[in-house]
């Protein structure tokens, strides 16, 4: 089999890459905030991130802490301090559901992408990809995130030297679950590849292949990098 690069399909697929890393970011952003405003809080959207503003309802634990400031700070016994505690342990649990959204959301959508292929894999083989298949392999390809952000977090680390290789919100959620910062990343990362070589081997047809991943890496190349530092802070600033 001769492999060679389509020029206009090259196009094709570099173009839609930019188009999915930018929906795949936003909607990581979203899954942040779904959560959020399921718990009561004010949210904002912003280019590669969200904020959220905690509801009225912890202004007596805001009270509390202005208070006892001090004995909260050195451990020390105070008036109200069960509440105080349950109210911190309240902070912590949805402190790390609104962590969770986005990870759910990017491979809740891959998982999906993934299973509608994996249902379609014969109708596929011999019929052909559809267009409603193009968007599954596109859905399936969000798990190119959780790969990504090992390769990225992995590479700043051993650039800046600072002896930090995870990050985001998987390592938070390691820490969490008090395992090793690097064991939710690094299996979400492990999924992440293998879910892209099945989509790139099982599925894309082997003519398309070398026009494929040469679209894919450069349009999220570009992709990224017109969503952070062109486009996005202008539409969606902090």
């Amino acid at each position: 089999m001769k492999f060679e690069i389509r020029t206009y399909s090259l196009v094709i697929v570099t173009i839609t890459f930019v188009f999915f890393t930018i929906i795949g970011t936003i909607s990581h952003e979203f899954g942040h905030i779904i959560v959020a405003k399921f718990l009561g809080h004010k949210t904002t959207l912003q280019y590669g991130s969200m904020t959220y503003e905690r509801s009225n309802r912890y202004a007596n634990y805001e009270k509390i802490y202005s208070e006892y400031k001090h004995e909260i700070r050195n451990n020390l016994s105070y008036p109200k301090k069960a509440e105080f505690e349950k109210f911190q342990r309240r902070l912590k649990t949805e402190s790390i559901l609104i962590t969770l959204g986005g990870p759910i959301q990017t491979t809740f959508t891959g998982l999906l992408g993934l299973l509608l292929l994996f249902l379609r894999r014969k109708q596929i083989r011999n019929t052909g990809l559809t267009h409603f298949d193009w968007l599954f392999v596109f859905m399936s390809l969000f798990w190119l995130r959780e790969l990504f952000n090992i390769v990225v977090s992995i590479s700043s680390g051993l650039i800046e030297g600072n002896g930090t290789y995870f990050g985001g919100d998987e390592a938070k959620i390691s820490q969490y679950l008090e395992l090793p910062i690097w064991t939710i990343g690094i299996v979400l990362g492990i999924i992440g590849l293998v879910s892209s070589i099945f989509v790139i081997f099982k599925i894309i047809p082997s003519r398309m292949r070398l026009t494929f991943i040469s679209g894919g890496f450069i349009g999220g190349i570009i992709g990224f990098i017109l969503w952070m530092k062109v486009i996005g802070p202008i539409i969606l600033p902090c």
